[in-house]
């Protein structure tokens, strides 16, 4: 996960048969890193991948070194090499298989305490404002990468590991957790525009802050519907296309629908599926569950805590341009 300074693995890889979007390439500075081949669209699926192996069975802290060297050597030879090839954020320190998963491990899902190790995804490098979203698909049982944003041939595709934050707080926790300074293009603004950055930034955390406010929700729902507004402004002013986008629509259907706006609340589920679709695929759970409160909003638990906004899921409207349905939407 870290730049990757490595040999990569010598076979092909399973997916350039399929889809020759990308190759491992030398970038300078960086190590091992994916470039695309060709022009690249939004929602396209880049990988999609098996772990080579995962941390599930390993729960003896005091033997990880030796169950990974087990499992590894239950491995066919080609996934052991694509293994001992990942980069190790801790040259010298410990345990080198351990460090390796400590290096490139991604959960398994939201909050899962199990890792998996992939032999192409794993080279993927980080910047602050990424070309692509990752996620584990359960139905597949596969980590996906789809990119969110137009990628240029020759252009390095990248992932986040840092979601969000000023530049000064990203790149400290990048070198403490991953032990490399970032170069990324968004770190690299020039002064003046980087400061500017910052502060829109921190303003987004504290308008995220405000968002979970449960008590506000309650109480002043157009206060809050309007702090949506303000986060998604930001997003689009810094160039954000991840999963904060989603969760920000997720949080606006939420607010419409605790007060009976079933309208509203509809027509924010589209476009949170819109989002996971894009950077989830359409099988992915956050999809499909979407599906479900677009047609009924009551489905999820978060409706009706009053009816302070009662509308039906038919009243919206039909007829406006764009701009007058983003101003209903809003309650502009």
């Amino acid at each position: 996960m870290a730049p990757s300074f490595d040999t990569p693995p010598r076979e092909d890889t399973p997916n350039d048969s399929e889809s020759p979007l990308w190759e491992i390439k030398a970038i300078p500075g960086k190590g091992q890193g994916v470039l695309a081949t060709r022009f690249i669209t939004p929602g396209t699926l880049l990988f999609h991948e098996k772990p080579l192996l995962t941390t599930e069975t390993l729960t003896d802290p005091s033997t990880t070194e030796k169950q990974l060297a087990r499992l590894l050597r239950a491995l066919p030879k080609e996934s052991q090499r694509a293994y001992l090839s990942l980069h190790n954020n801790y040259p010298g320190q410990g345990s080198p298989l351990t460090n390796i998963i400590r290096s490139n491990a991604y959960p398994l899902g939201p909050s899962s305490p199990i890792g998996g190790i992939f032999k192409n995804i794993s080279r993927i490098n980080h910047s602050c404002l990424p070309t692509t979203q990752h996620s584990w698909n359960e139905k597949r049982q596969e980590f996906v990468v789809y990119a969110v944003r137009d990628i240029q041939p020759g252009e390095e595709i990248t992932t986040s590991y840092h979601m969000g934050g000023p530049s000064a707080e990203r790149k400290a926790e990048l070198e403490e957790f991953f032990k490399f300074v970032c170069t990324c293009a968004l770190c690299s603004l020039p002064p003046s525009e980087l400061k500017k950055s910052d502060a829109r930034l921190i303003r987004a955390a504290s308008l995220d802050q405000a968002v979970g406010d449960a008590e506000t929700v309650m109480k002043a729902p157009e206060k809050v519907l309007k702090t949506c507004k303000s986060l998604e402004t930001i997003y689009r002013e810094e160039g954000i296309q991840d999963q904060r986008v989603g969760r920000l629509y997720w949080d606006a259907f939420q607010i419409c629908n605790r007060h009976g706006d079933l309208a509203r609340a509809s027509a924010f589920a589209r476009k949170y599926r819109e989002r996971k679709v894009l950077g989830e695929g359409e099988d992915s759970t956050g999809a499909e569950e979407a599906l479900i409160f677009i047609l009924d909003p009551k489905k999820d638990d978060s409706y009706g805590g009053t009816q302070r906004w009662r509308s039906r899921v038919q009243d919206i409207p039909k007829d406006l341009s764009e701009a007058e349905f983003e101003k209903w939407l809003w309650r502009q």
